[in-house]
């Protein structure tokens, strides 16, 4: 088994940190069930991609404007 892969899973803490976000960000995401998630017992898990899975559904793309000034 390799160890030097990435972890398939992150707790919402990693998460926060790596993202340079509030947890209360992160918790709020999972609570309202806006970014993928797995529970085991108490504890919530993010698969590896997920957060970044969030951003990419949600970014919003600036409208094109052909006006010249």
């Amino acid at each position: 088994m390799d160890t030097s892969t990435t972890p398939a899973y992150e707790s919402p803490s990693e998460a926060a940190v790596r993202m340079g976000w509030p947890l209360a960000r992160v918790r709020k995401l999972i609570r309202n069930q806006q970014v993928r998630h797995v529970k085991i017992g108490g504890i919530y898990l993010l698969p590896t991609g997920a957060v970044e899975e969030y951003l990419e559904a949600n970014t919003v793309e600036p409208l094109c404007s052909d006006k010249k000034d």
